[in-house]
Protein backbone atom coordinates (compact mmCIF):
# COMPACT_ATOMS: atom_id res chain seq x y z
CA UNK A 1 0.00 0.00 0.00
CA UNK A 2 2.86 2.39 0.74
CA UNK A 3 4.48 1.98 -2.66
CA UNK A 4 1.42 3.13 -4.69
CA UNK A 5 0.92 6.13 -2.36
CA UNK A 6 4.61 7.06 -2.69
CA UNK A 7 4.45 6.71 -6.49
CA UNK A 8 1.30 8.84 -6.62
CA UNK A 9 2.91 11.61 -4.52
CA UNK A 10 5.99 11.58 -6.77
CA UNK A 11 3.73 12.02 -9.80
CA UNK A 12 2.48 15.32 -8.32
CA UNK A 13 5.99 16.72 -7.88
CA UNK A 14 6.25 18.19 -11.45
CA UNK A 15 2.91 19.97 -10.96
CA UNK A 16 4.21 21.60 -7.80
CA UNK A 17 7.23 23.00 -9.59
CA UNK A 18 5.25 24.02 -12.69
CA UNK A 19 2.89 26.12 -10.60
CA UNK A 20 5.62 27.88 -8.65
CA UNK A 21 7.22 29.68 -11.59
CA UNK A 22 8.68 33.12 -10.99
CA UNK A 23 6.27 35.81 -12.26
CA UNK A 24 8.97 37.23 -14.54
CA UNK A 25 8.94 33.96 -16.52
CA UNK A 26 5.21 34.18 -17.30
CA UNK A 27 4.47 37.93 -17.37
CA UNK A 28 5.69 41.23 -18.78
CA UNK A 29 8.74 42.71 -17.07
CA UNK A 30 10.21 46.11 -17.88
CA UNK A 31 12.95 48.52 -16.88
CA UNK A 32 14.06 52.05 -17.67
CA UNK A 33 17.76 52.20 -18.51
CA UNK A 34 20.19 55.03 -19.27
CA UNK A 35 17.92 57.98 -18.38
CA UNK A 36 19.10 61.47 -19.32
CA UNK A 37 17.64 64.89 -18.63
CA UNK A 38 18.93 68.32 -19.61
CA UNK A 39 17.27 71.46 -18.27
CA UNK A 40 17.68 74.94 -19.78
CA UNK A 41 16.24 77.71 -17.61
CA UNK A 42 15.39 81.32 -18.42
CA UNK A 43 13.56 83.96 -16.41
CA UNK A 44 10.21 83.05 -17.97
CA UNK A 45 10.39 79.27 -18.18
CA UNK A 46 12.45 76.15 -18.55
CA UNK A 47 12.82 73.49 -21.19
CA UNK A 48 13.56 69.89 -20.29
CA UNK A 49 14.79 67.40 -22.87
CA UNK A 50 15.89 63.85 -22.34
CA UNK A 51 15.41 60.23 -23.03
CA UNK A 52 15.84 56.68 -21.85
CA UNK A 53 15.79 53.11 -23.07
CA UNK A 54 12.67 51.12 -22.26
CA UNK A 55 13.50 47.43 -21.96
CA UNK A 56 10.58 45.00 -22.05
CA UNK A 57 10.50 41.23 -21.89
CA UNK A 58 7.69 38.71 -21.96
CA UNK A 59 8.48 35.62 -19.92
CA UNK A 60 9.32 32.38 -21.68
CA UNK A 61 6.41 30.57 -20.01
CA UNK A 62 3.74 33.17 -20.86
CA UNK A 63 0.56 31.63 -22.22
CA UNK A 64 0.51 33.83 -25.35
CA UNK A 65 1.93 36.95 -27.03
CA UNK A 66 0.96 40.38 -25.68
CA UNK A 67 0.52 43.95 -26.89
CA UNK A 68 2.10 46.61 -24.69
CA UNK A 69 0.74 50.17 -24.45
CA UNK A 70 2.17 53.24 -22.75
CA UNK A 71 0.50 54.79 -19.76
CA UNK A 72 1.70 58.05 -18.21
CA UNK A 73 5.41 58.78 -17.70
CA UNK A 74 6.87 61.53 -15.52
CA UNK A 75 10.01 62.92 -13.94
CA UNK A 76 9.80 62.56 -10.16
CA UNK A 77 11.87 63.88 -7.29
CA UNK A 78 11.28 62.97 -3.66
CA UNK A 79 8.26 60.86 -4.64
CA UNK A 80 6.50 63.84 -6.26
CA UNK A 81 5.70 64.33 -9.95
CA UNK A 82 7.78 67.28 -11.13
CA UNK A 83 7.35 67.12 -14.92
CA UNK A 84 4.26 65.26 -16.05
CA UNK A 85 3.09 63.91 -18.36
CA UNK A 86 6.09 63.30 -20.59
CA UNK A 87 5.24 63.29 -24.28
CA UNK A 88 7.35 60.37 -25.51
CA UNK A 89 8.64 59.90 -29.06
CA UNK A 90 10.76 57.25 -30.72
CA UNK A 91 8.50 54.19 -30.91
CA UNK A 92 5.00 53.39 -32.04
CA UNK A 93 2.69 51.79 -29.48
CA UNK A 94 1.15 49.33 -28.90
CA UNK A 95 4.21 47.10 -29.30
CA UNK A 96 3.68 43.39 -29.96
CA UNK A 97 5.87 41.15 -27.83
CA UNK A 98 6.14 37.41 -28.38
CA UNK A 99 6.57 34.75 -25.73
CA UNK A 100 10.17 34.76 -24.48
CA UNK A 101 11.05 37.87 -26.51
CA UNK A 102 12.86 41.04 -25.44
CA UNK A 103 12.86 44.50 -26.95
CA UNK A 104 14.80 47.71 -26.15
CA UNK A 105 13.14 50.93 -27.30
CA UNK A 106 14.93 54.31 -27.23
CA UNK A 107 12.44 57.02 -26.20
CA UNK A 108 12.89 60.79 -26.04
CA UNK A 109 10.89 63.68 -24.64
CA UNK A 110 10.69 67.49 -24.63
CA UNK A 111 8.78 69.39 -21.98
CA UNK A 112 8.32 72.93 -20.72
CA UNK A 113 8.04 73.79 -17.05
CA UNK A 114 8.31 76.64 -14.56
CA UNK A 115 11.72 77.87 -13.38
CA UNK A 116 10.85 76.82 -9.80
CA UNK A 117 10.21 73.24 -10.93
CA UNK A 118 13.43 73.30 -12.95
CA UNK A 119 15.31 74.38 -9.81
CA UNK A 120 13.86 71.42 -7.90
CA UNK A 121 14.81 69.03 -10.71
CA UNK A 122 18.34 70.41 -10.78
CA UNK A 123 18.73 70.32 -6.98
CA UNK A 124 18.48 66.63 -6.41
CA UNK A 125 18.30 63.19 -7.84
CA UNK A 126 15.28 62.42 -9.98
CA UNK A 127 13.77 59.29 -11.51
CA UNK A 128 11.71 58.52 -14.59
CA UNK A 129 8.51 56.71 -13.56
CA UNK A 130 5.81 55.35 -15.81
CA UNK A 131 3.19 52.72 -16.38
CA UNK A 132 2.70 50.13 -19.08
CA UNK A 133 -0.36 48.01 -19.78
CA UNK A 134 -0.47 44.78 -21.72
CA UNK A 135 -3.20 42.58 -23.13
CA UNK A 136 -1.94 39.38 -21.47
CA UNK A 137 -2.55 40.90 -18.01
CA UNK A 138 -5.96 42.30 -19.06
CA UNK A 139 -4.37 45.79 -19.19
CA UNK A 140 -3.33 45.73 -15.54
CA UNK A 141 -0.76 48.54 -15.07
CA UNK A 142 2.90 47.61 -14.68
CA UNK A 143 4.89 50.35 -12.93
CA UNK A 144 8.41 50.92 -14.20
CA UNK A 145 11.04 53.25 -12.71
CA UNK A 146 14.60 54.22 -13.45
CA UNK A 147 17.41 54.34 -10.97
CA UNK A 148 17.94 57.81 -9.44
CA UNK A 149 20.06 60.13 -11.58
CA UNK A 150 21.12 63.78 -11.77
CA UNK A 151 19.80 66.16 -14.40
CA UNK A 152 22.28 68.19 -16.43
CA UNK A 153 21.66 71.83 -15.62
CA UNK A 154 24.14 74.21 -17.23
Amino acid sequence: MRLPLFAWSLSLLPLTFACSADESTVALSASIDEPTLRVQTSSVGADATGGFSLAMELGEYASEDTKVSLGTFSIQGGGVDLITPLSLAGATFPVSLGVGKKVMLPLTFDASTDPSVAATVCAGPVIVRGTLTDTLSNNHPTVVTSAPFAAQCP
